[in-house]
């Protein structure tokens, strides 16, 4: 099958513009009632993280997260998490699911 340039053209801006500008990269992130989760994975440009479709960098994910479920996350757990975000970025990648749930955030 041959597509031609005009073709591709509309089917990039359909594309484009079906996309949330706020998500580029598209979320893993699902949100009902009391309880969020979402996948954080490293992002395209591996310099960063992405939380809720946003390039986040690792020293601001549980901000991110606080925006993007509207409940916040406690010292300690923030600097759990970061350290397990921490240990994954230096093994190359990161790819992590966290959830809050029952007012609890785990991973």
């Amino acid at each position: 099958m041959k597509i031609t340039r005009r073709q591709l053209r509309r089917i990039i801006k359909e594309t484009i513009t079906e996309s949330d500008p706020r998500r580029p990269w598209g979320s893993y992130s699902e949100k009902a009632g009391d309880s969020y989760s979402d996948t954080i994975v490293m992002s395209p440009n591996g310099d960063s993280v992405l939380v809720d479709g946003m390039e986040t960098y690792l020293w601001d994910v549980p901000l991110q997260l606080e925006i993007a479920s509207g409940h916040s996350m406690g010292d300690a757990e923030a600097e759990a998490l970061m350290d397990v975000l921490e240990d994954q970025r230096a093994g190359g990648y990161v790819e992590l699911s966290v959830e809050y749930k029952n007012g609890r955030w785990s991973w």
